[in-house]
């Protein structure tokens, strides 16, 4: 085994690699948090249409991501396995996050249609950049605690993006239409700005990988491995269910984020900016934090932890006692909410390749790209299906845009906003106190490993609950 991929990572490796992260979070980010506000008030779709459209692209990037998730594990480019992919996305990943935000105003019926495209395509070339570099993650380190440190770079770089794509996209839509032309103008031109920068972020993630991302041996995959792999892997089928569980609750809580702020709060597009600052600003506070946490009581409780403070800002601050007025409580909440926030990708992101020692120990082969796609299938599954739950609650709420809400609507955000988002995080907790693999587990499962390729004797029965 590579000595480099077993053990610490050089800072400016971690840094590079995290800046590809940065370029997914911004458009990623600019989608969740205003792709539903943006096809519904700035374009004028209906809300179950766009939360259609919204679910349909989601489901298909789910299903790319098996696809393209064994294809890279089985490709043998003198390249590498997953780093031709990070090239070859770069420049169409900028080009698609910005056209899926413009509108050119041709007919209810082929706008429809152009932005249905516009989804799908630009879920096809986030797919085949996100399972590649995510997997990429794996290879670089075996180290429990290193993989850790690596995505709190990655993480890192998430946030901050997130801080751009969440916090001013609405200030430079009005601005630079009010200048040039209208909102479509704005929105279509705050989009090409983060399409262009995500092009050289993606580019320097490329370069400081080189030589860190091949194995040389041979590996073995279908896609019957999906079952007779993947889901007989003991821990992974709970990581699955625990990070599908928090994902749907950030989805849900980005996309009716803007609504709660706008429609119950009164916010102006000021405070809502300055919201989002606080919930992603905040998160490079709590990565070197849940780092902590994570190093002396495990990745699992780390979870249950951040989960469960965030599960108590939506269930008991936002569903029963935030009221318009309470900017400075709404602010407090959204601050203890973004250690949860940072925590899904952070410790969800290093629970993942853990698994994948276990796959190793019974196949001998390393295949973090069909992990990395599953992964990938059930997060875009419970996004996608959280996605058009929003999209009809909207709509059978009674929820008008750019117009004065019922009551019936109001409260209907409000709990979709408070108690839908702190359901699944609850589920999620619940879930994680039942992940067999620990910290102890993955040190004795990698000395199985390397004592087995050494030809000497192991004893795994302390392994044994995590490789049956």
């Amino acid at each position: 085994m590579n000595k480099q991929r077993s053990g610490k990572l050089p800072l400016s490796v971690k840094f590079g690699y995290g800046a590809a992260e940065g370029a997914n979070s911004l458009t990623f980010t600019l989608f969740y948090a205003y792709g539903m506000f943006f096809f519904t008030d700035v374009v004028g779709l209906s809300p179950a249409f766009a939360g259609m459209i919204l679910a349909v692209g989601t489901i298909w990037n789910a299903v790319c991501g098996i696809v393209v998730g064994v294809f890279s594990d089985s490709i043998k480019w003198k390249w590498g396995r997953r780093r031709p992919f990070i090239l070859g996305m770069a420049v169409p990943f900028g080009l698609f996050s910005w056209l899926m935000f413009t509108d050119f105003k041709l007919s209810p019926i082929l706008t429809e249609v152009y932005f249905f495209i516009m989804v799908l395509v630009y879920w096809t070339v986030f797919t085949l950049l996100e399972v590649p570099y995510t997997a990429l993650a794996g290879e670089m380190t075996q180290d429990y605690d290193e993989r850790t440190s690596l995505n709190g770079w990655r993480a890192g770089w998430s946030q901050v993006a997130a801080i751009i794509g969440a916090g001013t996209p609405l200030i430079m839509a009005g601005y630079f239409g009010e200048i040039w032309g209208g909102k479509h103008f704005g929105w279509s031109f705050a989009a090409f700005v983060y399409g262009l920068a995500s092009v050289p972020l993606i580019l320097i993630a490329w370069k400081v990988t080189k030589g860190r991302e091949l194995f040389p041996e041979e590996t073995k995959v279908h896609i019957k491995d999906v079952w007779y792999a993947v889901f007989k892997n003991r821990s992974f089928p709970y990581i699955m269910a625990v990070y599908a569980f928090a994902l749907i609750a950030m989805t849900i809580a980005g996309s009716v984020g803007v609504y709660f702020m706008t429609y119950l709060m009164g916010f102006s597009h000021i405070q809502i900016s300055i919201a989002f600052l606080i919930l992603f600003g905040l998160t490079v506070f709590w990565i070197p934090v849940i780092d902590i946490i994570s190093e002396r009581l495990g990745k699992r409780v780390a979870w249950m932890i951040f989960m469960g403070m965030w599960a108590f800002v939506h269930v008991v601050l936002i569903q029963f006692v935030v009221q318009p007025g309470n900017i400075i409580l709404f602010y407090i909440g959204l601050a203890l909410a973004s250690g949860g926030a940072v925590a899904i990708y952070q410790l969800g992101w290093s629970m993942i390749p853990d698994c994948v020692e276990v796959d190793e120990y019974k196949t001998g082969h390393r295949r973090e790209g069909l992990y990395y796609g599953v992964a990938s299938l059930a997060q875009k599954a419970g996004c996608s299906l959280s996605l058009w739950i929003v999209g009809v609650m909207l709509s059978l709420v009674g929820y008008a845009p750019n117009a004065t809400q019922s009551q019936s609507a109001l409260s209907g955000i409000r709990s979709l906003y408070g108690i839908g988002v702190g359901s699944f995080l609850i589920l999620s907790v619940i879930v994680a106190y039942f992940v067999p693999m620990t910290k102890m587990k993955h040190t004795a499962l990698r000395e199985c490993i390397t004592l087995r390729k050494e030809g000497k004797e192991y004893d795994e029965q302390s392994i044994k609950d995590i490789i049956r």
